[in-house]
Order: C-alpha cells, then structure tokens, then sequence
C-alpha cells in the first residue's frame, strides 16, 4: 500500500467536514475557508507566544529545547495518527516555534518586568 493511501485512511477519523469536489474551483474554495481556520489557530497560538513573554521572568526561559523537541515529538505523533505526512509537520513545526521564539523574545524584551 502506497504511503498517501495510508495517511488517507487515517484522515477518515478528523471531524472536519470536508466534502467531495467536483471541480478544482469547489476544491479551491475549500481550500481557502480550511486556510483560514489554519491563520485563526496561529492567531490563537501567538497571542500564547505573548502570554508566555509576560509570565517568564528571565529571557533565558524562552528557548527550552527539551520543550521544543517535546512539541516536535507530539505533533509528529498526531500526524501519523490523523494522516498527515509527518516530515510535513515537522518541518512546519520546527520553523514555526523559531518563528514564535524570536517573536517571544521580541515581546519579552518590550515588556516592563518591574512590580
């Protein structure tokens, strides 16, 4: 069996409710409005990202790689579960967390820590 038809299977178990297309513009659609969910969802995970900026009290907290790698290793665990290629998750992951890491620090070193 084929590697796409097995991460295929996997997907049948998302709630989401993703219908058949007919044509590529009813596919674009769909693609659109699920691209739209995915920015909502970073949204809601940068505005985390700032959370974390004030609650850390030392600027040296903000990279963990152990944390890192235990993010890594969960969501590449998720995509085999649900279907995704993990190598797609992975490097999607490893560039996004740098991406909010430098974001962290940037609003880390923006906020005031005095009381």
């Amino acid at each position: 069996m084929s590697s796409h038809k097995v991460f295929s299977e996997k997907r049948k178990n998302i709630e989401y409710p993703a219908r058949h297309c007919s044509s590529m513009n009813d596919l674009r659609n769909e693609i659109d409005q699920l691209d739209r969910v995915i920015v909502e969802l970073l949204s809601i995970r940068q505005g985390f990202m700032e959370q974390a900026a004030h609650i850390k009290q030392d600027r040296d907290l903000i990279r963990d790689e152990s944390r890192i790698e235990d993010v890594v290793a969960k969501v590449i665990a998720h995509a085999e579960k649900v279907g995704t290629h993990p190598e797609l998750v992975e490097k999607l992951f490893r560039q996004m967390i740098e991406w909010c890491i430098n974001y962290e620090m940037d609003v880390f070193d923006a906020v005031d820590k005095k009381p």
